[in-house]
């Protein structure tokens, strides 16, 4: 089995090719990306490289996109390019997210509908389709809930939703939708289209320093819904040979919140708060919306998937960075900057 993987070096489709490749001894892997792979992506993968081919190639380039399906002829693609989250980015170049994110997942669909291989396309959302939310809502959120974003990359990601849906409608096309809360993992790394890192990235950092982590105040009363990357991984592979899912959209997520005081302590990291040398910022938002635990009995009950507890999913996260220090040091982060 062939799979396309677009946005393959960043860190979610990072572990999953990977995830996929040892789970599934006789597959391979297109891994796509707007730029080369660094030297970290390639070591991370190197113990399946042989059965990776790694193309340059931006997802809105509609004429590259086709070149490479009708070429490789694959069963599945799990489309995970995207401009991420960085509030400056949405001020400076607020087109940025549409033309990637909308324009370049109607390029990808479009590409997957002309080739005949293609079953199925894995489209990647967020639980930022889901927005502020509402302020008195306390039960988890499913996948009814309405989307009301409220930031560019949240509209980008449900404008997506929609022409994924679109796509299916129209060609009878099979593309399922995730959408992911808070996502920490291995391979979370300052890159081009990354430059926010995640609460869990930061203790990690901590973690492997030794040294207590100093948070502004508030981010002591921060929660979120937090799931690994390794997790996702194994929902992506079920979504890539799983019968019967079509086009469903699927929370992909812990289900509960859990505040950054406990995170900390399954991290084994103390929290200071200083707002003077905070190098976290947190807030302590709504508990609902992009911020909210989300429901996800509906993979549940497509894939048979629930996520381990977190504790497990940190001690994992924990000591991959234990055992790969040089990935957070101050110099490696600006070098790959």
């Amino acid at each position: 089995m062939r799979v396309v993987v677009t946005g393959a070096c960043g860190f979610v489709m990072s572990v999953f090719a990977r995830r996929f490749l040892r789970d599934h001894p006789e597959a391979t892997v297109l891994a796509l990306d707007a730029g080369e792979p660094d030297d970290v992506w390639r070591a991370y993968l190197a113990d399946v490289a042989g059965r990776v081919e790694f193309e340059v190639c931006d997802v809105r380039d509609r004429d590259r996109l086709a070149g490479l399906f009708d070429r490789h002829r694959p069963a599945a693609v799990v489309h995970g390019a995207a401009v991420t989250l960085v509030p400056e980015w949405e001020r400076e170049d607020p087109g940025r997210f549409l033309d990637v994110n909308v324009m370049g997942t109607a390029a990808v669909l479009d590409a997957a509908r002309r080739t005949r291989s293609v079953r199925r396309v894995v489209h990647l959302s967020s639980a930022a389709v889901y927005g502020a939310g509402d302020p008195g809502r306390t039960e988890p959120q499913d996948e009814d809930t309405a989307l009301e974003p409220d930031e560019m990359y949240g509209v980008s990601k449900a404008a997506g939703e929609l022409v994924a849906r679109r796509f299916a409608t129209l060609y009878g096309m099979s593309v399922p939708i995730v959408r992911c809360v808070k996502v920490f993992g291995p391979m979370e790394r300052p890159t081009a289209t990354r430059a926010v890192m995640s609460v869990p990235y930061h203790l990690a950092r901590a973690r492997v320093a030794g040294t207590p982590l100093a948070v502004t105040p508030r981010t002591l009363r921060a929660a979120g819904d937090w799931i690994s990357a390794a997790d996702v991984a194994v929902a992506l592979g079920l979504l890539c040979t799983r019968a019967g899912v079509e086009s469903a959209a699927l929370n992909l997520s812990g289900g509960v919140l859990t505040p950054v005081p406990r995170l900390a302590e399954l991290f084994g990291v103390e929290l200071v708060g200083d707002a003077e040398r905070a190098v976290l910022d947190a807030g302590p938002s709504s508990r609902s919306g992009k911020n909210g635990a989300c429901h996800a009995g509906r993979a549940a009950r497509l894939l048979g998937w629930r996520p381990r507890g977190l504790a497990e999913q940190v001690a994992e996260y924990r000591d991959w960075a234990l055992a790969h220090p040089h990935l957070f040091h101050d110099h490696e982060l600006e070098r790959r900057k």
